[in-house]
């Protein structure tokens, strides 16, 4: 195996769950990768609540900017641009990895196959304690039942009944990884929560901060060229609020800030009206929401093959997000028209 690579892991922060946020950073330390190979930028937005200090004890470099509290992505870029790692490793403060070697098993794909740029894991998982949304999050392999496997598909996880990966062209199989080689009809979203990608690539497209989006900066990747990642057998923990009607209102946001505000100006769509697989695929989504039995259906088959009762929140959560996303829209279009009355 040649020479490991530098590590630069870059995390945003703005007074995140205090306990959980430590455990992330104990699991990061105690990786068995090479502590002189690694950094951990923090892009801190003028946490309160002791987050800065924690970073600080576990050795952090950490960078405040209270005047981008709402702007996450900004932040993200200009952390992105003080990376001095070959590989960057964009995580959260609600992401954990799953083991001492996680970070090693990521690197590997990048060490044994040069047209890789970029490794992900192939699930998410929980541990049993867990709460029932980040069970059920892992166990669809998506915090939104719209973008999991049962309906839109965008993402780039499988769900954690799905054993064998099954996502783009599967161009070669090892023992920890696949080599996955994609198009432009099937390119996954990419990002956050616990993705790798070469610095040298990253910085061919984050060149403006306000401009910078973690699914647009990976599409333009894709169309220089870059279309093949290691995804890798291995998982990482994407903790979900409990509070379901919260869990559904930061949906919500997330769709008004990143789709509706730019809507027109965005490189890589979660769903995509001129798409008749996504078209269907969403009225898929809301005739199986309205009727209730297709999804309680769902579960009851993901049950079977993984006895977790988080399966049933499935019904429940795809018919709140179906009003939820049903009332944004409604007002976006209301709103578009009272704009264009008012010109």
């Amino acid at each position: 195996m040649e020479k490991l690579p530098t590590i630069t892991i870059v995390s945003c922060n703005y007074n995140p769950n205090l306990a959980l946020f430590e455990k992330m950073l104990k699991a990061l330390q105690d990786q068995t990768y090479p502590k002189k190979l690694i950094e951990h930028i923090v892009m801190d937005a003028g946490s309160t609540n002791g987050a800065v200090e924690l970073a600080n004890k576990y050795g952090c470099r950490v960078y405040i900017h209270p005047e981008l509290v709402e702007q996450e992505q900004e932040r993200v870029s200009l952390g992105l641009k003080k990376a001095k790692g070959k590989i960057l490793l964009l995580i959260q403060s609600d992401n954990l990895v799953t083991s001492k070697d996680w970070m090693m098993r990521m690197v590997q794909p990048f060490l044994e196959n040069k047209n890789i740029f970029c490794t992900y894991c192939a699930h998410y998982s929980y541990e049993k304690n867990m709460s029932a949304t980040t069970r059920y999050g892992a166990l669809i392999g998506a915090n939104d039942p719209l973008i999991s496997p049962f309906f839109l598909d965008k993402i780039e996880k499988v769900a954690m009944t799905q054993k064998k990966y099954n996502k783009g062209e599967i161009i070669k199989e090892r023992k920890d990884y696949y080599v996955v080689k994609f198009n432009k009809d099937n390119f996954p979203p990419l990002g956050d929560n616990g993705q790798m990608v070469l610095r040298s690539v990253m910085e061919k497209v984050n060149k403006d901060p306000k401009e910078y989006l973690h699914l647009d900066a990976f599409g333009r990747m894709f169309d220089m060229g870059y279309d093949t990642c290691g995804v890798v057998k291995n998982s990482v923990i994407h903790v979900i609020t409990s509070d379901i009607w919260r869990l559904t209102t930061r949906r919500i946001q997330v769709k008004e800030t990143f789709l509706d505000k730019r809507r027109g100006n965005r490189r890589y769509l979660i769903f995509d009206w001129n798409s008749k697989k996504d078209r269907l695929s969403l009225f898929k989504f809301i005739v199986f929401s309205l009727a209730i039995i297709p999804t309680l259906y769902q579960s009851v088959k993901g049950y079977l093959k993984i006895r977790d009762s988080a399966w049933f929140l499935h019904p429940v959560i795809c018919f709140l997000m179906l009003f939820a996303y049903s009332f944004s829209e409604l007002k976006r279009i209301i709103g578009d028209f009272v704009l264009n009355f008012n010109r």
